[in-house]
């Protein structure tokens, strides 16, 4: 124990310098402490900082893409409408010619059966002119044989016509 007696004799000796070097290194430490809690405070300022920073660069490039894919949508939806607009305006023309179309086969019915008939009055007027010269062929008969012979050509060759107009026709009445 005199190890211990010893000790406690040098520490009552010098525990007046001890105590005041005990304080210094406690002032020393506090300050320390304060500069690295400063430090520290001024790290966390300039990460909080930058945090906010790259937040905020976050925020408006997400910001400007949501714009960029809203123009770009808007646009696109313009765009569909105006080719559905487009698309629709040509159905409805091509129904309304359709439809016109369905409306005018009447007019087109009549121009056929106009055409028949004109068909029927020149091939009637050979057939006049067949029987118009079959009498002047048989008043001819009196005349001299070269005469009539000359006329009966003739009538054949309108007779001839006239069956070829009334084919399409009819053939009832070319057949004499």
């Amino acid at each position: 124990m005199g190890i211990f007696d010893s000790a406690k004799k040098l520490f009552a000796k010098n525990a007046k310098s001890i105590a005041k070097d005990a304080g210094k290194l406690a002032a020393e430490v506090v300050d320390e402490a304060a500069k690295v809690t400063a430090d520290l405070e001024k790290q966390v300022e300039k990460t909080v900082s930058a945090a906010e920073k790259k937040v905020a660069s976050a925020a408006k490039t997400v910001e400007k893409k949501v714009n960029a894919t809203t123009k770009s949508a808007a646009k696109a939806t313009t765009a569909a409408t105006k080719t559905a607009g487009t698309a629709v305006k040509k159905v409805a023309k091509t129904a309304a010619k359709t439809t016109a179309k369905a409306a005018a086969p009447k007019p087109a019915a009549k121009k056929p059966a106009a055409k028949a008939p004109a068909a029927k009055k020149p091939a009637a007027k050979p057939a006049a002119k067949a029987t118009a010269a079959k009498p002047a062929a048989k008043a001819t008969a009196a005349k001299p044989a070269a005469k009539a012979t000359a006329a009966k050509p003739a009538a054949k060759a309108t007779a001839a016509k006239a069956t070829a107009a009334k084919k399409p026709a009819a053939k009832k009445p070319a057949a004499k």
